[in-house]
């Protein structure tokens, strides 16, 4: 799988970039807050519908456009070649009104070689696999973003659980509503078995699925993490499933919607009077342990980087072996903070698959001699230059 063309037009810090892609390395570099990270955030968002910073969709438009545009609107697309042949994505983020004390409302629209389509019909058209600074937080930070992790990595992979995970988080809201009615006595408490059985429904699926996925990438990550740690080990990944425990231990068992059914009718009560549901998949967590200690509270930055690393390495493994077809491998200016072996390791990773593209504030790390044959551009105030012999750019 790799890129042939990206545009990106009125995104972030860019007005337009129109840029022809092939196979093989691409190292992007320049001084900070010139767009790199932009740059990859683009690629990843047409892969997952999602931005992984902060912020509202109105932030993906260009300050510039906001400004000037009377209809100002961020556009981004690809085109994809796969093992299966070429697909064309598009993004665009409309802003619908500004107001003179408040930010764009803004709404999005997807298309899918050229036809309007669902966000949940775009995902998994392009797969990428995303380095960066702030994965350090999948290991040390809250469990919401334990779970965003997961479930980009997996609905890239899975259509069925985007469906499911969708189809949750909708009757989950809907729930929620009505156990606060209930609460406030203007509804009846029978009105939630509709909601229990569709939340049981879709909730069995995103646990099952997660759970599967979690055994092949703990596995993976724990071989990863033997081979470039110095420090404790070994790490290992726990799913911490948000469900009661006689539950979490037959996930792989059949009837499991059934069984979710019953712990969510169970729990009712004391959901009616929290006036929220208080188990199922939106409570989810991942554990890591070094050495059988929590790695978030116990571990040092070091080995919580290594374990993240490990992770993202198994990662890579994970959606090779289940679409038989490598994802496309982003690396936003993490390999000037590894040291030569673990440089190495990523490496070896970025040659078996069939497009990287990496970033980095030094032109010399990684320079030319440390990856030969990459294509090279750099990248300032005035947009994006080829350095050497690289794609032509519109």
């Amino acid at each position: 799988m790799h890129l042939t063309h990206l545009s990106l037009i009125n995104f972030r810090t860019f007005r337009r970039l129109e840029l022809e892609l092939q196979p093989g390395l691409y190292v992007v570099t320049g001084d900070n807050a010139r767009g790199k990270t932009n740059l990859l955030e683009g690629i990843a968002l047409l892969a997952t519908t999602r931005s992984g910073r902060g912020g509202t969709d109105a932030d993906l438009i260009s300050w510039d456009a906001l400004a000037e545009d009377p209809l100002p609107a961020a556009r981004l697309a690809a085109r994809v070649d796969t093992a299966e042949g070429s697909t064309a994505v598009e993004i665009a983020v409309i802003a619908r009104a500004v107001g003179q004390d408040q930010g764009a409302g803004t709404s999005r629209r997807f298309r899918v070689n050229g036809i309007a389509r669902r966000a949940s019909d775009l995902i998994g058209k392009l797969r990428v696999v995303m380095f960066a600074a702030s994965d350090l937080r999948i290991i040390n930070g809250p469990p919401g973003g334990r779970r965003r992790y997961l479930d980009i990595t997996i609905s890239q992979l899975s259509p069925q659980y985007v469906r499911a995970l969708q189809r949750y988080q909708r009757v989950l809201q809907q729930r929620n509503s009505l156990l606060r009615r209930v609460q406030d006595r203007r509804a009846a408490a029978h009105e939630l078995d509709f909601w229990d059985e569709e939340l049981a429904t879709s909730g069995a699926v995103v646990l099952a699925t997660r759970a599967n996925v979690l055994v092949a990438l703990g596995r993976d990550a724990a071989a990863r993490y033997a081979e470039l740690a110095d420090g404790p080990g070994p790490l290992e990944v726990r799913y911490r499933p948000a469900v009661p425990d006689e539950l979490a231990a037959t996930l792989d068992e059949g009837g499991l919607g059934d069984r979710l059914r019953a712990a969510f009718e169970r729990g009712r009560a004391e959901d009616i009077r929290a006036g929220v549901t208080r188990i199922g998949p939106h409570r989810d967590d991942v554990g890591f342990l070094l050495g059988g200690h929590d790695a978030g509270n116990f571990a040092s930055r070091g080995e919580q980087r290594t374990a993240a690393l490990a992770l993202r390495l198994a990662e890579v493994t994970l959606s090779t072996e289940r679409t038989r077809d490598p994802p496309v491998l982003l690396l936003d200016d993490i390999l000037s903070e590894l040291d030569a072996e673990r440089r190495e390791r990523v490496l070896a990773v970025a040659h078996g698959v069939d497009q990287v593209i990496i970033t980095s504030p030094d032109d010399d790390r990684p320079g030319p001699s440390g990856l030969p044959g990459a294509r090279r551009y750099h990248i300032d105030g005035d947009g994006l230059h080829p350095v050497g012999d690289p794609p032509s750019i519109a």
